[in-house]
């Protein structure tokens, strides 16, 4: 037999270890999640590292990280064990009936709730896990098969996408009650030129559709700090500049004043996602198709 034709292979059950530990970052909890003894997994990923003559986690006192090729081999591996679990999901179906694990990510949970009650009302044998990050960090975790669906601000033209477009929602201002414009309903977009603001982070498409507006209409605020959306909120409380937000996950606090933009409304698009290879997935189509029946 030639090398060519060789069949080659891994130990299994030393990849579910690496896999766990590469999740987790913990031996410990890698070995809670195998449920099996920490020195089991400890042996398996160094018989793993052994044999290939590679290192894959970096040991410090400040915890544990993966190596460049333990982030390669992670990558392969979560796509290997998305496998498992379709199989999984096969072996174990019972005529119509959807049970296991699914994790959502989302851009906030004005956007989901009402989604993921519907889901449980119809699938109640169903857990359901929420992650939430901006966009683009919910983006990556699904093309890291960190988690399932995702709920995003934004279409990405991404061919290994399905998309299902959600919604269109306004983009508004909020100011602090006693700024001078507390006793107002409406700006225009030009009076945010000069003005003290508060920015969303990178990579939230809420910050990203007033930029795009405030640069085709020449307008510059002055933004004094940018922090994630639920620190929002309390810079403006604190007085420290106006605000941003969508309309639908504003919620009225008696400390805030909500202004729409009267001119030239800056808007949000939300979609439902999920990997093209993992839509087979029986809890992933499941939640697929509860979002294109409406």
């Amino acid at each position: 037999m030639n090398g060519s034709s060789k069949l080659h292979f891994v130990n299994f059950s030393q990849l579910r270890s690496f896999y766990a530990v590469g999740r987790e970052l913990s031996f410990t909890k890698a070995a809670e999640l195998l449920h099996i003894g920490q020195p089991t997994v400890t042996t398996q990923v160094k018989a793993l590292e052994e044999t290939y003559d590679v290192q894959l986690f970096l040991r410090s006192p400040r915890g544990l990280r993966l190596t460049d090729a333990g982030e390669a081999l992670l990558t392969v591996a979560r796509q290997i064990f998305s496998l498992e679990e379709q199989a999984v999901g096969i072996l174990s179906a019972e005529g119509n009936q959807v049970s296991g694990k699914l994790r959502v990510g989302t851009v906030g949970p004005f956007f989901v709730m009402n989604l993921l009650s519907a889901f449980h009302t119809r699938y109640p044998l169903m857990q359901v896990f929420l992650e939430s990050g901006n966009s683009d960090v919910v983006y990556n975790k699904l093309l890291n098969y960190e988690v399932d669906v995702a709920i995003i601000g934004r279409d990405y033209d991404d061919p290994r996408l399905d998309a299902i477009h959600l919604g269109r929602h306004e983009v508004i201002i909020f100011v602090h009650r006693d700024h001078p414009w507390g006793g107002r309903q409406h700006i225009d977009l030009a009076e945010l030129d000069g003005q003290r603001m508060i920015s969303r982070e990178q990579g939230s498409m809420t910050r990203r559709a007033l930029e795009d507006r405030l640069d085709q209409y020449r307008v510059r605020p002055n933004v004094v700090m940018e922090v994630p959306r639920d620190a929002v909120r309390e810079a403006v409380a604190a007085g420290l500049g106006a605000g941003i937000v969508s309309i639908t996950e504003f919620v009225p606090d008696d400390r805030l004043t909500a202004l729409r933009v009267a001119d030239h409304k800056p808007f949000t698009e939300s979609y439902a996602v999920c990997l093209k290879v993992r839509r087979s997935l029986r809890p992933i189509d499941a939640f697929m198709q509860l979002v294109q029946q409406g």
